[in-house]
């Protein structure tokens, strides 16, 4: 069991290592409360993978032979598994941005079928470690076990064995309160990102397994959440009435990798090119760290806020205001192209609930085999172009959604390209500017035709990725993605220094096409310029994005759990707490009777 708990550690180390970032900040009572509680969290996941195994050996009766050689096939096979688990999700946390829950390795688990053979040829190191653990548990296991059992009466061995049941009860639950350790719990630090080192993934597996969704808040009163939200029933502006709409999702395209916000380096010229002639929102955040949690976010206002996708979780069946509804209603042809393989991430069962008409993937592309990456799908740039000739087939007014996947590990890039973009310190980096470039190409093609000047593109990232710049290294650089509303032939107007998010996207298309029709007021457009701040969820704990500072909620009780990290020594501003518990409690309630789409009355 030392053993066990060592590697725990040892991969806790790897962790820290390879996300540095989320450490840099963390004062010396930081790491103080670091370390019991990952030795809590350890401590639960280590009795929890061995409860059956403690109750066993400590039942008084002789293991002897063969007994023992399965008891040890047993334990090292277990405690393999969940290492192994655990060291497979340090590398994967650069692209998911939280410990693997229950429900992503589910939803994840197709792709990971299809994605095995190319994640072991560039991941083959972790490999080796993880066959290194297992040598280690092999070789730990000790070779005999007493033969016979302690010399005590049956009354006093039956009382020592529950009395040893109930402590590794008491192990697994680690805590005296009511509520036994939760993953919450590792984000109560003054910097919540150090809690991803203090959790280990199978505690969250075991903790997400059959998860029950939240219940309906009830912290306020119907009355007080429609004083705090916004209402988005004032008549749309109607600027571009009629246009098409091309949105453009760009995988992994964290600011970070940009030329904007005065960053020295940029992978994207052409993506800064645009935001100087467009409409630019430095201050915009996604609203999760997967590309699961931008879908729902971008086209149909859904903020990520629970513990599973909302394509996945219970309430998946749920009306929604799907953006592609909406336009169809109005008139609007929809398609969204992805050059993924179909059915890849299940985008193409979200488009269909959110009202897109036609998916076009890997299925759809005329081209040739050479196009493909090998790994997920077509590469970007003819898929692009794919898309622009296709384009040219649907009756205006149109609107096309674009999700792309070169920048996507293993960051693959045609042989002709190879060498050809400006490398960086991050394997990401050559990809990204591979994307732009085809981003580039793809907007050539589209000037040329007919329905160009009648559309309004937005651009936008799924996620943030892999992290070097030290000024985005807190929590909210871990959402940073540009926003960019660019029309050829018009300049809009806006107020760029306020606070935006994903959910705010459909919600400011709807406006500004003259769509007279009320959304949800968890989002709001992006041309109204009253202020609504991002609000995050990771592990059970909320995060609110305000210029000042964060500030962080578990959703509980109203009166206690509220952290105010200040941006530099600013006062947490009054009414903040009440405006984020009315979101989150109008959410909430949304879900679960089923009218997050009603919007307000």
């Amino acid at each position: 069991m030392g053993i066990v708990f060592l590697l725990y550690w040892l991969e806790r180390f790897a962790f820290i290592g390879l996300h540095f970032h989320l450490f840099v900040n963390g004062s010396v009572t930081d790491w103080m409360e670091f370390t019991w509680l990952s030795v809590r969290f350890d401590t639960s996941t280590i009795a929890s993978v061995n409860a059956v195994f403690l109750v066993f050996l400590a039942v008084p009766f002789s293991l002897k032979g063969i007994g023992i050689k399965i008891t040890k096939w047993l334990f090292c096979i277990f405690n393999w598994i969940f290492l192994a688990t655990n060291l497979v999700d340090i590398w994967f946390f650069t692209f998911n941005g939280r410990r693997i829950s229950f429900d992503v390795l589910l939803f994840l688990w197709k792709d990971l079928e299809n994605q095995a053979p190319q994640l072991i040829s560039n991941y083959w190191y972790v490999a080796v470690f993880g066959l290194g653990l297992g040598w280690i548990l092999w070789k730990s296991f000790p070779q005999s076990l007493p033969v016979s059992p302690p010399k005590t009466k049956p009354i006093a061995s039956v009382l020592i064995w529950i009395g040893f049941v109930a402590l590794t009860f008491g192990l697994i639950r680690n805590s005296f309160l009511l509520k036994p350790l939760l993953p919450g719990h590792a984000f109560a630090l003054p910097n919540p990102e150090m809690g991803h080192g203090i959790l280990n993934t199978p505690f969250v597996l075991f903790k997400t397994y059959e998860n029950e969704p939240f219940k309906a808040g009830n912290w306020l009163s119907d009355s007080e959440i429609q004083s705090q939200l916004i209402s988005s029933k004032s008549a749309p502006s109607g600027r571009l009435k009629g246009a098409n709409v091309v949105l453009l999702i760009l995988e992994s395209f964290a600011t970070e990798y940009t030329g904007l916000e005065g960053n020295p380096v940029s992978y994207t010229p052409f993506l800064d090119s645009l935001a100087r002639t467009g409409i630019y929102f430095p201050h915009h955040f996604a609203n999760g760290r997967t590309s699961k949690d931008a879908m729902p976010a971008l086209l149909a206002g859904i903020p990520a806020w629970m513990d599973e996708s909302f394509a996945s979780s219970q309430f998946g069946t749920n009306s929604i205001d799907g953006l592609g509804s909406i336009l169809t209603q109005n008139g609007y042809k929809t398609a969204f192209y992805h050059g993924g393989k179909n059915g890849t991430m299940s985008f193409d069962v979200f488009t269909k609930m959110a009202g897109l008409q036609k998916y076009k993937g890997m299925n759809e592309y005329p081209g040739p085999r050479k196009d493909y990456d090998g790994n997920w799908g077509i590469f970007d740039e003819p898929f692009l172009q794919f898309m622009a000739q296709d384009i040219n087939s649907m009756k205006q007014p149109f609107a096309a959604v674009a999700f792309t996947l070169s920048s996507h590990q293993p960051y693959t890039l045609p042989d002709k390209y190879k060498g050809k973009f400006k490398k960086g310190p991050l394997p990401i980096h050559e990809a990204v500017g591979y994307a732009d470039f085809a981003l580039r190409q793809f907007f050539t093609s589209a000037s040329q035709m007919p329905w160009f000047k009648n559309t309004i593109f937005i651009l936008t990232a799924d996620h943030t990725q892999q992290n070097h710049d030290p000024r985005y290294a807190d929590i909210k650089g871990q959402y940073d993605v540009p926003l960019i509303f660019w029309t050829p032939n018009q300049k809009l107007s806006a107020d760029t220094g306020k606070y935006v998010k994903h959910v705010d996207v459909s919600a400011s298309l709807i406006d500004i096409l003259g769509i007279n029709r009320a959304t949800s007021p968890l989002g709001i457009s992006v041309f109204n310029p009253t202020e609504s701040y991002p609000i995050e969820f990771q592990n059970g704990l909320f995060l609110l994005f305000h210029p000042a500072g964060v500030l962080t909620w578990k959703a509980v009780d109203m009166a206690k759990d509220w952290t105010w990290i200040p941006k530099k020594t600013e006062m947490e501003p009054n009414g903040l707490r009440k405006k984020m518990v009315a979101q989150i409690q109008y959410f909430q309630n949304g879900m679960v009777k089923n009218q997050l789409s009603v919007g307000l009355k």
